[in-house]
C-alpha cells in the first residue's frame, strides 16, 4: 500500500484519497460505512458522526431534515428502519375519528355525511338503521336497525354519500310504533353499496307481529318480522330483526313484546314483557368509537303487565329503551347511535327509536400509496471547511421492482446546507440481502461548492405501488 501511516489512517477514518495514483481505497470506505451501519443498528445508536463522515441507520429521525425532506414516511420492519416514498390518499368525512384501537382510524358518521376516499384500501364498514319506535297501549317495543358489518370492503378512489336512518317516532293510545329509516351508504353518483333497513316499529294492540318489533296488545304476541338481508352476495354479516323476546300470555291485555335485534332473545315468560333483544358487541373491532361499550343495535322492552303486578320489559343491552313502569309512563327512547329500539308504553307515550349510525374503520397505512421520496439530512459540520471530494453509500432495497440506478435512485452531497447539491453516480457495490444492494459513489468532486454545513439527498423516482417501491435503509456520506 502507498503512502505514510498517517495517510492510511487518514483512510480508515473514512475519508477518500484525492490522487488516482494512490491505493483505490472505495472498497475500504464502503467497508467502514458497513461497520458504522452495523454498530448504528446493534447499538440502536441515533445518527452519529466520525471524523469527516457521517453514518444514520434510521434508528431514530434525528438525522433527517424533516422540513427539507418530502414524502418520507419512516418504517419498522422488524428490527430495521427504513424511509421510502408515500402519498397519502386517507380518507376524510364524518364527525369524528376515533384511534382507540391500536393501528387503526375509525371514521364515524353519526349525521349524513360523505366519505372522500383518495385511493384503493380495504375497510372494515358498520352500517345500522335507526331503531324503530315503540308501540303505545300495553304496546311492544320496537326492533334495533338492520346491521350490515363487512371486514376488509374494498374502496376505490371515490366520494361515498351516507345517509343515517333516523328513529321510528314516539307514539301513543293504539298506534303501533314508528319505522326507522334506512341508513344507506353510497357511491356518490353511482351504485348503492349498503343499506341497512330501518327497524320495525313495536306492535300496537290486536297486532300478530309488530314488524321487526315484538307484537303486543290483546292477543299473544308473535316473532317480529325479518328485516336485513344479505346485499351483493356478499360474505359480510348481517343482523335480523326477528328474535326480541315475545310477551306470552292469556289472550287479553298481555304485555308487549321485545323489540328484536340480533342475538338470541331472553326467554319469556307469562305476565312478563317480552325484553328487547341484546345488541350485537363490536366493541373488539371499534373500542370506544361512540364513547361507550361498543355494543350496537338493541332493541326495546315492552310495556308491563295490564295489572301493574309484571315488571317492564328491559331493554336490550347496547342502548335498547325499557317499557314505561307505570300506567302513564314514558317508554324509553332508544339510545341514539346504535340503532336501538324505543320502549313501549301502556298509556303514556312510548320511547322513539335511535338513530343509526355507520363506522368506517381502516389501518393507519392502508391507504398510503407509493409515491417519489426526496430524503434529505440534518446538517453536520466539516472539521475543515470547502472540502472539495465526497462519497457516499446507500443501503437500499427493491421492495417491488427494480430500481434504476441514477434514474430510479439518485444522491446528492452538499457542503452548504442544501443550497448547492451536487450529485453522484451510484454504482452497484453488491447485497446485503434478498432485493437488498450496497449503492456508492466515491471521489465526487465538491469543489465548486463553499461551506462546512455537509448534508445529503436521496430522492426516488417514477415510484408506483406494486411494480416500483425503493426502500431506503441506512446513508454513509464522507468528506475532505
Amino acid at each position: 500500500m502507498s503512502g505514510t501511516v498517517g495517510d492510511n489512517l487518514f483512510r480508515a477514518s473514512g475519508v477518500v484519497a484525492s490522487s488516482s495514483s494512490e491505493y483505490d481505497d472505495d472498497k475500504i470506505q464502503s467497508n467502514i460505512a458497513m461497520l458504522g451501519f452495523k454498530i448504528a443498528v446493534n447499538g440502536s445508536l441515533a445518527r452519529y458522526n466520525l471524523v469527516d463522515q457521517a453514518v444514520d441507520a434510521y434508528e431514530d429521525t434525528s438525522g433527517v431534515d424533516a422540513s427539507a425532506s418530502v414524502n418520507e414516511t419512516r418504517v419498522a420492519s422488524g428490527d430495521l428502519f427504513y424511509y421510502w416514498g408515500t402519498s397519502s390518499a386517507e380518507p376524510s368525512g364524518g364527525n369524528s375519528t376515533d384511534t382507540s384501537v391500536s393501528g387503526f382510524t375509525t371514521r364515524v358518521f353519526t349525521s349524513d355525511g360523505s366519505l372522500t376516499v383518495g385511493g384503493s384500501g380495504d375497510v372494515d364498514i358498520l352500517v345500522i338503521g335507526g331503531g324503530g319506535g315503540g308501540a303505545g297501549y300495553y304496546g311492544g317495543g320496537g326492533g334495533s336497525g338492520g346491521l350490515i358489518y363487512k371486514a376488509e370492503h374494498g374502496l376505490t378512489a371515490n366520494t361515498y354519500d351516507i345517509v343515517i336512518g333516523a328513529g321510528g317516532i314516539s307514539k301513543t293510545n293504539t298506534a303501533p310504533g314508528g319505522v326507522g329509516g334506512d341508513t344507506t351508504f353510497t357511491i356518490n353518483g353511482g351504485a348503492q353499496e349498503f343499506i341497512a333497513k330501518g327497524g320495525g316499529g313495536g306492535g300496537g294492540p290486536n297486532a300478530t307481529d309488530g314488524g321487526s318489533g315484538g307484537a303486543s296488545g290483546y292477543n299473544t304476541g308473535g316473532a317480529g318480522d325479518e328485516i336485513q338481508t344479505a346485499q351483493s352476495g356478499d360474505s359480510g354479516t348481517y343482523g335480523f330483526g326477528n328474535d326480541g323476546g315475545l310477551g306470552v300470555g292469556s289472550p287479553g291485555y298481555n304485555p308487549g313484546g321485545g323489540g328484536a335485534s340480533g342475538s338470541t332473545p331472553p326467554a319469556a315468560t307469562q305476565s312478563t314483557a317480552g325484553a328487547g333483544g341484546a345488541g350485537k358487541d363490536y366493541s373488539s373491532i371499534y373500542g370506544t368509537a361512540l364513547g361507550v361499550s361498543g355494543v350496537f343495535a338493541g332493541g326495546g322492552g315492552g310495556a308491563f303487565t295490564s295489572d301493574g303486578s309484571g315488571a317492564a320489559g328491559a331493554g336490550g343491552s347496547g342502548g335498547g329503551g325499557a317499557g314505561a313502569t307505570t300506567d302513564t309512563g314514558t317508554g324509553v327512547t332508544g339510545t341514539n347511535g346504535t340503532g336501538s329500539g324505543g320502549g313501549g308504553s301502556k298509556w303514556g307515550a312510548s320511547g322513539a327509536g335511535g338513530t343509526g349510525i355507520v363506522l368506517v374503520r381502516y389501518a393507519d397505512d392502508e391507504f398510503v400509496a407509493a409515491g417519489d421520496l426526496t430524503l434529505q439530512s440534518t446538517d453536520v459540520t466539516a472539521s475543515t471547511a470547502n472540502p472539495d471530494y465526497a462519497d457516499m453509500v446507500v443501503l437500499m432495497e427493491n421492495a417491488a421492482g427494480t430500481a434504476t440506478l441514477n434514474t430510479d435512485i439518485k444522491g446528492y452531497v452538499s457542503e452548504d446546507s442544501g443550497v448547492t447539491f451536487t450529485q453522484g453516480t451510484f454504482v452497484d457495490e453488491g447485497t446485503w440481502g434478498t432485493n437488498k444492494k450496497i449503492i456508492a459513489f466515491h471521489d465526487l468532486d465538491i469543489s465548486a461548492q463553499t461551506g462546512s454545513a455537509m448534508c445529503y439527498k436521496i430522492t426516488t423516482h417514477n415510484q408506483s405501488a406494486g411494480s416500483k417501491e425503493t426502500r431506503i435503509y441506512a446513508a454513509s456520506i464522507g468528506w475532505r
